[in-house]
């Protein structure tokens, strides 16, 4: 359809590539989608003089602007070196249990082993648990952006794709790890790294999960979504099926479920660190509400700024001797868990008779 709206509307798109070119420095600033209401328009004013009201109408629906992001853009990359506005960020990140917009990917948790990419958002939400054992979730909405890709690309670990079994899941795999032909140029393809951790027809039947006919673009042929695994709830009793399943994938394959190990003084560095600045910075609280209490009376009145007289605060021998006593008392009485602890712990989000039934 791409191709087709190119060949049909050639002058059209000659006139487009011109206004991109005169125009690149203000739309890069935009996002694609911006970009192309810009290109519109500048597009307008040409309207009877250099295109028709018919091509300007084409431009203007999905179809024509399909076209301009995925067809138009791509070529003026590889033949001009330019680049592409970015599309808006669409995902979400879950690192150490929590939620994150998808821009956290770039600070990922430097202990977590890799990645795992799921293709649909609702899907990521019951993997959040999983992001504490070592694993970063990373949802999209279908197909990975060129976002998501390229900042996978900038990491080194590995990514796990879970995916439905259908055309679209398996495509979804390939998009991460192999070239497309619109983003060859970019050089964003994963290759290895990438591990196939969706539905395959296998499981499916191990499982005997429910099907649902394909769109008809795929002739109606079988397939199965990962919400299908919802009936693991009462065929097994799990609470998660969902997280069951990949905590199960992943054990099948031999993957670890745990966050990677540091040495103990950098770990216990970091944690003395917080201990010791919760304790100050609760001191110093209830330090600056007595002194305030003691001077009210000097500060009656309202203003909009403040300016304190120079201080050179400086901690006391005595306190520092103590705070550096408590610090190696901390260390003598620190409890750790190894990566084999995390795993067993994992395990137990799923069942042995998963485990084995992906095996097969």
């Amino acid at each position: 359809m791409v191709a087709k709206g190119r060949k049909q509307y050639r002058r059209l798109w000659e006139v487009v590539r011109r206004l991109i070119l005169e125009n690149y420095e203000l739309l890069s600033k935009h996002t694609v989608r911006g970009s192309w209401y810009i290109v519109g328009d500048l597009l307008a004013q040409l309207v009877g003089k250099e295109v028709s009201v018919e091509e300007y109408n084409w431009f203007r629906g999905e179809q024509g602007y399909a076209t301009y992001r995925d067809d138009l853009w791509p070529r003026l990359e590889q033949e001009l070196g330019l680049s592409r506005p970015e599309a808006k960020p669409v995902g979400v990140v879950y690192d150490m249990g929590l939620e994150y917009p998808i821009s956290r990917l770039e600070e990922a948790w430097g202990q977590a082993r890799g990645f795992i990419f799921v293709e649909k958002a609702d899907e990521a939400k019951h993997l959040a648990e999983l992001s504490r054992y070592g694993w970063v979730v990373v949802a999209g909405q279908g197909y990975p952006t060129r976002l998501i890709r390229q900042l996978l690309k900038k990491d080194s670990r590995p990514v796990l794709v879970l995916h439905d079994w259908d055309p679209d899941g398996l495509g979804i795999y390939r998009a991460l790890g192999f070239e497309t032909r619109r983003t060859r140029h970019l050089g964003i393809a994963l290759g290895e790294r990438v591990v196939d951790l969706g539905l395959h027809e296998a499981h499916v039947k191990a499982l005997n999960l429910p099907l649902q006919p394909s769109p008809p673009k795929y002739g109606g042929k079988p397939r199965c979504e990962l919400s299908a695994l919802s009936v693991l709830s009462v065929r097994m009793g799990i609470e998660n099926p969902i997280l069951a399943y990949v905590v199960a994938a992943m054990a099948s394959r031999g993957l670890t479920l745990s966050p990677l190990e540091v040495p103990r003084c950098e770990l216990f560095k970091k944690e003395a660190k917080w201990a010791l600045l919760d304790a100050v910075r609760r001191a110093v609280e209830e330090a600056v509400e007595r002194a305030v209490e003691e001077v009210a009376s000097q500060l009656a009145g309202t203003a909009v700024d403040c300016e304190p007289a120079p201080a050179a605060l400086q901690l006391p021998e005595e306190v520092v001797k103590v705070m550096v006593e408590e610090v190696k008392k901390m260390a003598i009485g620190a409890r750790w868990r190894r990566e084999n602890d995390y795993h067993s712990e994992a395990l137990k989000l799923t069942r042995p008779e998963l485990i084995e039934a992906l095996k097969r």
